[in-house]
């Protein structure tokens, strides 16, 4: 069973229970916040099966060594370039449903919801730009480590 790195595990616990708040709060903020909540749950979902995984093996490959999961963590690097399109696209519309929240939150003056909707953003950019390339060039490290043992 390979393991998603600690950092990104409290990271995304951190905004599944900001968001959790933030649901359970009445008005526009509360109805915005739940809106994102129905998008970002069953994303997360997918991450945490096919595109966080690969990234637990990242310090053991980088070391050169041949971790146990490779073959697991392959499969799921080869599934995460598969469903990339897809996942970008939910992106988009997690990133629509959290500007949502942060203008009902300036609105609500509800500065802490404001500042969680963009922090929300920036974490999906630093998924797009950093976290999915690398599980996927994991899976391309891994494919050639494989094909050497052949």
């Amino acid at each position: 069973m390979i393991t998603i790195p600690q950092s990104l595990q409290a990271e995304h616990k951190a905004i599944h229970d900001a968001l959790a708040e933030a649901t359970r709060v009445p008005g526009p903020v509360g109805a915005a916040a739940r809106e994102l909540a129905a998008l970002l749950h069953p994303h997360f979902t997918r991450e945490n099966e096919i595109a966080l995984p690969p990234l637990g093996l990242l310090a053991a490959l980088a070391a050169g060594e041949k971790p146990d999961g490779m073959d697991e963590a392959l499969a799921m690097s080869d599934a995460l370039r598969k469903e990339l399109p897809r996942m970008l696209e939910e992106h988009t519309r997690i990133r629509a449903a959290a500007e949502k929240l942060r203008v009902v939150a300036q609105n609500e003056k509800a500065s802490a919801y404001e500042q969680f909707a963009e922090e929300l953003t920036l974490h999906a950019r630093t998924e797009e730009e950093v976290l999915y390339p690398a599980a996927i060039l994991a899976g391309d490290v891994i494919r050639a480590r494989l094909t050497q043992q052949k």
